[in-house]
């Protein structure tokens, strides 16, 4: 098996706290000591990105967004990123352990909107919320520098308000009948995350979420204007793109990853999503780089 991209776990970072379970760094610091960090690697664990200055530009999953002073981004574990950030930099990153946050808010991770979902956005604007942010990550980042007394239940709280502050922001954003569906298409989501390569009946989807296959097209349409299949189809070109591009593998290898026994319909599923042969993804990507 050839190597993938790199996969970085919470050590490799807080390498003073081997067993730690929440990690914090300045943006501009990180980006000095630690090499190679702006080229595309995954993470075992959830990060918060908090800009207060500079410019440039994040690319998550394959889409590629603006950077601009007081934005927040999310990652899940899992998630491919990458950035090209201007000299000026400056904000902070916020890496946890999923255990750290469940621990006292069990299941909540998986309630917020930008984290765990390929179709909402992983960056939020804060517009007037500025200061609110801005506060919050000076003070955990104070916290987290201090070794004072009680400093994990500290900087959890402190986490904790940011998430459910950006939650609050983020689903103002939202429409009523987003609001009214979005828990269904974040429950898909989960299913999808979890069984993409081995479950693509969407009839088994629908059962396990206890509704009809077509009300879960309407949902999906409603909110997102896509059918259900096709966030199921996407899921698994993402993955597809992923390992195109971070990896050696070639295409009949990747195939059968994705649970495509004959590499011939594995490259007709992906030219009828993309447009592009899978090779033919693989040398535009890569000669741009």
């Amino acid at each position: 098996m050839k190597k993938d991209f790199p996969r970085y776990d919470l050590k490799a970072f807080s390498r003073d706290e081997p067993r730690a379970l929440f990690y914090m760094t300045r943006l501009e610091r990180l980006v000095k000591d630690f090499k190679g960090i702006n080229n595309s690697h995954s993470h075992s664990f959830y990060l918060v990105m908090w800009i207060t200055k500079g410019t440039g530009t994040h690319t998550i999953d394959f889409k590629s967004y603006d950077v601009k002073p007081h934005q927040l981004y999310f990652l899940t574990p899992g998630q491919v990123h990458s950035w090209e950030l201007s000299a000026d930099m400056e904000g902070f990153n916020l890496y946890f352990e999923a255990d750290f946050f469940q621990s006292r808010f069990p299941g909540r991770l998986y309630q917020y909107p930008f984290f765990h979902s390929h179709q909402h956005k992983p960056i939020l604007e804060t517009d007037f919320e500025k200061s609110l942010f801005t506060n919050l990550f000076y003070n955990a980042y104070q916290e987290y520098k201090s070794g004072k007394i009680n400093r994990l239940e500290v900087f959890l709280s402190y986490l904790h308000i940011i998430l459910e502050s950006a939650n609050r922001l983020y689903t103002d954003k939202l429409t009523v009948e987003d609001k009214h569906y979005y828990e269904r298409i974040r429950l898909f989501e989960e299913l999808i995350e979890k069984h993409f390569l081995d479950i693509r009946d969407l009839g088994v989807y629908a059962s396990m979420l206890h509704i009809s296959p077509n009300h879960l097209n309407h949902i999906c349409k409603i909110v997102l204007g896509k059918t259900a299949s096709q966030l199921l189809y996407e899921r698994r070109v993402t993955e597809a793109r992923r390992l195109l591009i971070h990896t050696d593998l070639n295409v009949k290898e990747i195939g059968y990853r994705l649970g495509f026994e004959d590499p011939s319909y594995f490259v007709k599923f992906f030219r009828k999503h993309t447009s592009d042969t899978p090779q033919e993804f693989r040398q535009k990507t890569l000669a741009v780089r």
